[in-house]
């Protein structure tokens, strides 16, 4: 895998507190790594269908749904352009927010998209909020998440779990380019279940050999190896001792109904993480997503396609 460049980041926008959060890390990257900005904002699919029944007595109120989130996505972006001097792209469109979010991240190539665990809503699914679920579970770059009504600014101290599944490690050619501009620290934690005993000294080789090819890098880097019955909750519990700045995970999907559900590892550690969690679907590839064509009304032209994107286990 080579090495990521994130040069072109997007950040789903609801107006909320907490995606205004994931907007300052987003920002706080954009500046470290050079990279251009794009905020989205989606007026959800509830609204479309409530404009469609009152459009005959009250005109199209989609587009006057539309115009003044146009308004306020405008606004925000001239401030951070001025603020922070960025390049900042926006756009307004109708649609389901993490469809679309995921529909433009495959047409504008993005690197990396950071979302808020809960918008306004607070709907949860499947122990996630809806849009980050679905972001996470849909995205063809890695997805960072950030928790609540916190944000961050510097990744210096970095939590790597490993497990005992294929390519364990590619994750790290992902977050190699936030170690290197942030001076960070590694913490590479390998993990085995209880009923596995006899692979701690398989791991224990992984993770020396790992630790050695970060510190050729010039990286700090501590290694140390653990058994647990549940592996998400020990990450957790060691991430609540080390406070780290991230968390970088691997996304894998349920063996049984991937075509459906985030595997419960993913699910436990970006729902329950007080700390951010940079999620990285296996093999990420460019050349898995099949861009398909679908209509789009957004004022600005946008072509958006839909993502026909090959399940990561």
């Amino acid at each position: 895998m080579k090495t990521l460049e994130i040069k072109r980041v997007l950040v789903p926008i609801d107006f909320s507190e907490v995606s205004l959060n994931a907007l300052e890390s987003a920002i706080a990257i954009c500046k470290i790594q050079l990279s251009t900005l794009t905020l989205i904002h989606i007026v959800e699919n509830n609204f479309m269908l409530f404009s469609q029944e009152l459009s005959g007595l009250n005109g199209n109120i989609l587009s006057d749904l539309m115009k003044i989130a146009e308004d306020q996505l405008s606004k925000l972006a001239k401030k951070i352009r001025v603020k922070h001097d960025i390049v900042v792209n926006h756009i307004v469109q109708p649609g389901n927010p993490a469809d679309e979010t995921c529909m433009f991240a495959v047409q504008k190539q993005s690197d990396l998209i950071v979302i808020a665990t809960h918008g306004t809503s607070g709907f949860r699914e499947f122990f996630l909020g809806s849009n980050a679920y679905r972001v996470v579970k849909n995205a063809p770059c890695p997805v960072l998440t950030i928790p609540g009504k916190s944000s961050w600014t510097e990744f210096r101290n970095i939590l790597f779990p490993i497990r005992m599944v294929p390519n364990a490690f590619e994750k790290y050619d992902v977050v190699r380019p936030i170690i290197r501009r942030n001076n960070s620290s590694l913490l590479i934690a390998g993990f085995i279940q209880l009923k596995f005993p006899t692979g701690f000294v398989e791991m224990k080789e992984k993770v020396d050999h790992y630790k050695n090819i970060v510190l050729r890098d010039d990286v700090i880097c501590r290694s140390e190896v653990h058994t647990c019955d549940n592996v998400a909750k020990k990450v957790l519990s060691i991430s609540e001792i080390e406070r780290p700045d991230l968390i970088v995970i691997t996304a894998t999907l349920d063996e049984k109904l991937k075509d459906f559900f985030i595997g419960p590892y993913t699910q436990t550690i970006v729902n329950h993480a007080h700390f951010p969690v940079l999620s990285i679907r296996p093999e990420i590839n460019r050349d898995l997503v099949s861009p398909t064509p679908v209509t789009s009304s957004a004022e600005d032209g946008f072509n958006l396609y839909k993502p026909n994107i090959v399940a990561g286990v």
